[in-house]
């Protein structure tokens, strides 16, 4: 790998960690809580992050360098990645290489469950096996990204309209100033699940919670959760029964 990609890799790490400690920047005061309201919001954070995301890189290093949303090589047909940073060769006309995939899911509601740590399973392992098959994927950075949102109470007042309100039952962990160490310790232990998946891959992160705005009377919060970089050659998953 030449140390040009690596200089890109490491900015792209930095600045994927920057945006997403950022999550407002770019929407509109209260936007971000509405939108999370009215159901996940995997989609609003990744186009926003991609945007960003791209504009940064291609401010650092040119327009040769790329952030292209719903990306796929060639040889994987429909399969697609949520992001992908590519390398351009000097006239823009082809792919020399990519320098990053990226994954994201999202989860509405703080408890335990089952769905994420699958859909985990599935990205990684589509990421690698396009990191394993694709020749100018084989170099790449793989990430996932998974967006935990909570809220600071159970839903009371607009019950009917704010999404998920009918599932926010006593095992729902509410975020609270009271509550913080609390609320940390369940989203640290729901993470660490997915060590259960891969094999010594995920590096324990001590959760961040981000204020996101206010809508119908509840401060909404998201806490990012950001496994990667991990090349291809490294990731085992673990073997269930």
């Amino acid at each position: 790998m030449s140390n040009s990609i690596s200089e890109i890799q490491k900015f792209v790490q930095d600045t994927l960690n920057s945006l997403l400690g950022s999550l407002n920047d770019g929407f509109a005061v209260n936007e971000l809580a509405y939108l999370s309201s009215q159901g996940k919001n995997e989609l609003q954070v990744r186009d926003k992050i991609a945007w960003r995301l791209h504009n940064e890189v291609a401010k650092k290093y040119g327009d040769q360098y790329a952030v292209c949303r719903e990306w796929s090589p060639k040889e994987f047909g429909r399969k697609k990645v949520d992001l992908a940073v590519l390398e351009l060769n000097t006239k823009c006309t082809d792919i020399n290489s990519v320098i990053a995939m990226i994954e994201f899911k999202a989860q509405s509601i703080v408890k335990k469950e089952n769905w994420y740590l699958a859909e985990f399973k599935r990205d990684i392992d589509k990421m690698q096996k396009m990191a394993e098959d694709c020749t100018i994927c084989q170099d790449a950075d793989l990430y996932f990204v998974f967006l935990e949102t909570g809220q600071e109470g159970k839903v009371d007042a607009y019950k009917p309209i704010i999404a998920y309100s009918q599932y926010l039952t006593s095992n729902v962990k509410y975020y609270s100033d009271a509550d913080y160490k609390s609320y940390i310790y369940t989203l640290r232990s729901y993470w660490e699940e997915f060590n259960n998946v891969l094999a010594g891959c995920v590096k324990n992160q001590e959760p961040k919670v981000i204020y996101i705005g206010n809508v119908y009377g509840y401060n909404q919060y998201i806490s990012p959760l950001i496994i990667g970089p991990l090349k291809a050659k490294d990731i085992k998953f673990n073997v269930t029964k």
